[in-house]
């Protein structure tokens, strides 16, 4: 009679033992290790058979099978995550080999004792399973290999375009709470609506504020509609003035296809239809968010007849007459919205308590029961006093009557920004938004450096990402997170991106816009063709007083620029659209005569790099400068005279192309650099040997760069150097020994760098090292001697089985601390 200990283990087993026989002959994508798997159990299943005689013979008790027992626990859910992981993502499937093999190694380890105690043939049958551990490192070789190749074959222009847009129709977040029975009466009725069958265009309209866009990011990551739609799932933010091409450029990569050059609106609405006949064999969900009533025949545009479980659901304050579902949000009962309004008071789970009952209800009905005003309104109220509550219900009441929903809900809003002349810092940069276009994710490391110029704040940004996260904790702005497991190890908010509710951002034009346009403080120029304003041409060399300029311009733009004269300006911001027959964006002669310019950030919003032309306007006097998908000559930018540059950074640039024959040197160009950061720069392959000589240099990030090979050899010589990060350089294969003398370096960053094979053997000597994330380096097998020498090491981020490791030096490195990642890794670039 088999006691529960050992009834447990064989439950367990045959648990496992079942699943495995059974996923063997379904999921190809993991036969080989499953195999293996089956052939061990296969073998060690006479001694789960009759454990406790096996026991006795060993003198082993009960208590000693409770580590066999979680063993294959923890091999049911690996064999069990084979059917999650799409065999075309061949870089989780390779990680996930090498788990079951570790698995499988590890089941061995557990059995050998009992081997000799099974006889001779059953001892042969085991060393079946002991060998095919060794083919398992061969094979999952075979599988970097296949993912090598594959990714070559991808790794064209395309896929440089799809980095960063691989998330652009991803389905946002879905909020934390809701309120109100209006809203799940909605949801059940767009839910039933979704999982019919048959093609459809539903309208979900409200007035701005009223939680559309929230409504459908709850919708989309329903379970119900997740598990019917899958991956076929778009949300695409039309905005006032949508761009077709950009559109359908952006749905191609998401469903992972090569991305067409398109050359006109009708060869859009070709290639659209086109991919709408090829994904159409599986149901398809395309949310077109924020459809403005001049954009009503876009919608007309993505209709396919020939789709068969094609969904559109549409979001808009207009209602559009050819559309004949429609579904009207309305406002919160007025219980409800007191009950968002206390919500949104609280502070730190303690509720601000109104001064009175009636007091709160007059204050959430002059909010219109709209959630966005509420949510303003009420954070703008946290800690007050009973005479600023009435202050607020004073100034929401005034002169509202006569006006339209619109213009009274920009009323309203405008009264809790007006609350903000206490703290003016917020204030600024919360119109400082408005200089990037509509509906686009800010990248928060832009508004950063932005911010350093113009308000003189710290190097590292410290306090600009404080007045990031004030704006977003007031509701005035959404400070996003792409990936729970993206957060930035160093709080660099190089993963963080803005994003802005259209009434916000129209709220805070409107502010910038206030006065005559030569004394503005902030200039917002948003130019359609070359149809410059008036006042530009007629300038007559006027100078204006903007300290902060944007210019936003389209596909039909096209140079020269007027002349601008800028003389106090401190930042520009220049976005921008090319169409195919652009070949370069020519930079405005202006910047050489802006003495006090100290910020530039260039973004082409177009899907793919164009040349950046009159590279040599660029002057002596700026401080930072980020470039966004256009094609520039770093490497020949030794030429260039910026000897103020303290930061530089490239995201998926083109920065090799041009000629690096000149004797120039960057060293020369930018001698005070202190940060250097190349994003997604994907015909970067190596830096040149000459930055080694910037002695200043502080930070250095190569990330996501697929080609980049090497670090230079004498990086040893930036004695000041405290950050390298390398994510996601997968071709880097070794770190140089020179780096051994960075005695100053507190941060290495390695993770997802697939190739590399070791640390340096006299790591050691990076005596101020304080962190290394070395997770999803999975050639990695072994960590250097050296390692003991390094004293200020107090974190470690990899996976559990690199965690091994570690732990031997815990004894050694006693305040150590190992944190284990067990996300899948950041593979955007790949999928």
């Amino acid at each position: 009679m088999v006691d529960s200990t050992g009834a447990a283990l064989g439950a367990a087993f045959q648990e496992l033992f079942g699943l495995v026989k059974h996923l063997v002959m379904t999921i190809a994508a993991f036969r080989r290790q499953l195999k293996k798997i089956k052939a061990t159990l296969v073998s060690i299943e006479p001694i789960i058979k009759d454990i406790n005689k096996f026991n006795d013979q060993l003198d082993r008790g009960p208590e000693e099978m409770a580590p066999i027992k979680e063993l294959l626990d923890k091999g049911k859910r690996l064999v069990d995550k084979c059917q999650k992981i799409h065999a075309l993502n061949l870089c989780m499937k390779y990680k996930h080999s090498r788990r079951l093999a570790a698995f499988n190694a590890a089941v061995v380890e557990k059995f050998q004792l009992y081997m000799p105690l099974l006889g001779v043939r059953d001892g042969k049958e085991m060393s079946v399973g002991v060998k095919t551990i060794g083919e398992d490192v061969k094979e999952i070789g075979e599988d970097v290999k296949e993912l090598k190749e594959w990714f070559v074959l991808v790794n064209g222009r395309a896929l440089q375009s799809e980095l960063e847009t691989s998330s652009d129709l991803a389905v946002p977040a879905a909020p934390d709470f809701f309120v109100g029975s209006e809203v799940e009466a909605s949801l059940r009725k767009l839910k039933e609506q979704l999982l019919e069958e048959g093609a459809s265009v539903i309208v979900v309209t409200a007035p701005g504020g009223c939680g559309k866009t929230t409504l459908l990011k709850k919708l989309c990551h329903e379970t119900a509609i997740k598990g019917k739609f899958k991956d076929k799932i778009m949300f695409v933010p039309i905005s006032k003035k949508p761009n077709l091409t950009d559109i359908v450029q952006k749905m191609y990569q998401h469903n992972r296809l090569e991305v067409p050059k398109i050359k006109s609106e009708e060869g859009a609405v070709y290639c659209l239809q086109q991919l709408l006949k090829k994904i159409g064999q599986s149901p398809v969900l395309l949310v077109l968010d924020d459809v403005w009533k001049e954009s009503e025949s876009i919608v007309d545009k993505f209709v396919c007849d020939d789709n068969k479980d094609y969904k559109i659901v549409v979001t808009s304050r207009y209602e559009f007459p050819h559309i004949h579902s429609v579904h009207h949000l309305n406002p919160l009962t007025h219980d409800e919205a007191v009950e968002l309004f206390r919500r949104c008071v609280t502070v730190d789970d303690r509720s601000t308590r109104p001064p009175d009952t009636q007091l709160l209800n007059e204050i959430v009905e002059h909010c219109k029961r709209l959630p966005l005003v509420i949510k303003v309104v009420a954070k703008s109220l946290r800690g007050k006093n009973y005479a600023f509550w009435k202050k607020k219900l004073r100034e929401l009441s005034e002169g509202h009557s006569l006006l339209d929903l619109d213009t009274e809900i920009l009323a309203c809003l405008r009264k809790s920004l007006d609350d903000l002349d206490g703290d003016p810092s917020i204030k600024k940069r919360f119109m400082d938004l408005g200089s990037f276009p509509e509906d686009c994710k800010i990248p928060a490391t832009a508004l950063i450096d932005m911010w350093v110029q113009l308000y003189e704040l710290d190097f590292d940004g410290v306090d600009a990402a404080t007045d990031l996260h004030e704006l977003d904790y007031r509701n005035l702005a959404d400070l996003v997170l792409p990936r729970r497991d993206s957060k930035d190890d160093d709080e660099s908010y190089r993963s963080h991106y803005v994003m802005q509710h259209d009434l916000l951002r129209e709220l805070a034009i409107m502010e910038c816009n206030q006065g005559e346009v030569m004394n503005r403080e902030r200039l917002i120029l948003d130019l359609m063709g070359n149809n410059f304003p008036n006042w530009w041409i007629e300038q007559k060399q006027q100078p204006l007083h903007a300290r902060l300029v944007s210019i936003s311009t389209d596909g039909k733009f096209s140079t020269p620029w007027p002349n601008l004269k800028l003389p106090v300006v401190e930042a520009l911001v220049l976005n921008f659209r090319t169409n195919m027959q652009t070949k370069t964006y020519a930079l405005p002669e202006f910047i050489a005569n802006s003495p006090m310019l100290k910020a530039l950030i260039v973004t082409n919003y177009s899907f793919f790099p164009v040349e950046l032309g009159n590279f040599h306007v660029i002057g002596s006097n700026l401080r930072r400068i980020r470039f966004e998908r256009v094609t520039v000559p770093f490497l020949s930018m030794g030429k260039l005279c910026l000897h103020d540059l303290e930061k530089i950074s490239f995201f998926m640039c083109d920065i090799s192309q041009a000629s690096t024959s000149t004797n120039a040197k960057i060293s020369d160009a930018m001698p005070n650099l202190k940060e250097l950061d190349m994003d997604y720069c994907n015909d970067l392959v190596r830096l040149p040997d000459d930055i080694c000589e910037i002695k200043p240099l502080q930070k250095l990030s190569i990330t996501n760069c697929h080609n980049f090979s090497a670090l230079p050899e004498q990086i040893g010589q930036l004695a000041y150097l405290e950050v390298v990060r390398l994510n996601s350089c997968t071709a880097l294969s070794r770190l140089p020994d020179s780096i051994r003398s960075l005695q100053n370096l507190r941060l290495l960053d390695i993770p997802e760098c697939l190739n590399l094979t070791a640390l340096p053997d006299q790591i050691g000597h990076m005596v101020s090292l304080y962190r290394i994330n070395m997770r999803g380096c999975l050639k990695l097998s072994g960590l250097p001697k050296s390692i003991v020498k390094l004293r200020n090491l107090r974190k470690v981020v990899c996976e559990e089985e690199k965690a091994v490791l570690w732990g031997p030096l815990k004894n050694t490195l006693s305040q150590l601390d190992i944190t284990l990642f067990e996300e899948e890794p950041n593979l955007d670039w790949l999928e």
